[in-house]
């Protein structure tokens, strides 16, 4: 997939190209990728291995929780890709990556095997759960690309190379893929309703709506706090926008429990059962309150159409 340009924030349109991968999952056209690799683009163009171009919109997203969104093209001509069961796979199993290709949209094969399943990785202000780990060799363009088994079955929706570990030493050979089971509530759900089923309370992603706290940034903006999450923008019309939610609030617990670097408030949003109301603490003006939050969805993935 081609992404040729991204708007500013300042109104300008910056031209970019940022490149990754799809796998195509119903016959009508709908796409299965990473939500990394479509946020923020101002037109998606979706490139076939034989150089013919479409166009394609988005349809829903599960970020911040899963790094996924289904987009729509042409289903004309497009062969599916057959789901498997991610939870049969184990450790030294052979697996592939069939993504696009380093200089060309051409799908490339890289093989290798599963090096461990059910993996927490921090990423981005949030711990993605339950990921697989493969040595297959895993490129920039590969995100979104299909981790499938000796059956040919997608087992894995590839998301992140690693280059280093939490102790900032390089690391080689590794890869994580989310496991499709996990995201197999989504699809289904968009398949049959059009629309992801998580509720959403408009200041759970990361980088758009907050930022962790950190020692630094609450030194920079004059917060006495160590740990919590620096509302930097709510969704107009959302549930925190009802319960009067504004930018520079800090939530520091989610049903009492405390954000922290091992309990992001992502991953604290989303272990709060489905439709059930959510407790935020907030830190505001020297002074903590409690709000009670419904979360609701929201709308659908936030990319504008081309």
């Amino acid at each position: 997939m081609d992404l040729p340009s991204r708007p500013s924030g300042d109104g300008r349109v910056i031209e970019t190209q940022h490149f990754g991968t799809g796998i195509v999952v119903t016959s009508d056209g709908l796409v299965l990728t990473n939500q990394h690799v479509v946020e923020g683009a101002s037109r998606i163009r979706i490139v076939l291995p034989t150089g013919e171009e479409r166009d394609a919109v988005p349809v829903a997203d599960d970020a911040p929780f899963q790094d996924v969104a289904l987009i729509r093209t042409d289903g004309r001509g497009l062969r599916t890709a057959r789901l498997g069961e991610s939870s049969r796979a184990a450790p030294g199993d052979p697996v592939a990556v069939i993504a696009s290709g380093i200089v060309s949209f051409e799908n490339q094969a890289k093989v290798g095997i599963i090096s461990s399943r059910d993996l927490p990785f921090p990423r981005d202000g949030i711990i993605l759960e339950g990921m697989l780990q493969t040595d297959a060799a895993v490129n920039n363009g590969d995100s979104g690309g299909a981790l499938i088994n000796a059956d040919g079955e997608v087992i894995g929706l590839v998301t992140s190379v690693v280059r280093s570990n939490a102790n900032a030493q390089p690391v080689q050979g590794v890869a994580m893929a989310h496991a499709i089971d996990d995201l197999r509530p989504f699809i289904d759900a968009v398949i049959a309703t059009g629309a992801g089923p998580r509720g959403r309370i408009g200041i759970e992603r990361v980088g758009r709506h907050h930022v962790p706290l950190t020692p630094e940034t609450a030194a920079e903006q004059g917060v006495p706090l160590t740990a919590g999450a620096l509302i930097i923008d709510v969704a107009e019309g959302s549930p925190a926008e009802d319960v009067g939610i504004v930018t520079g609030d800090v939530v520091v617990q989610v049903d009492g429990a405390d954000i922290t670097s091992n309990s992001p408030f992502p991953n604290l949003l989303g272990a709060v059962p489905d439709g059930a109301q959510t407790r935020l603490t907030v830190w505001r003006d020297g002074a903590f309150y409690e709000v009670a939050v419904q979360p609701r969805p929201i709308g659908a993935a936030e990319v504008p159409p081309g």
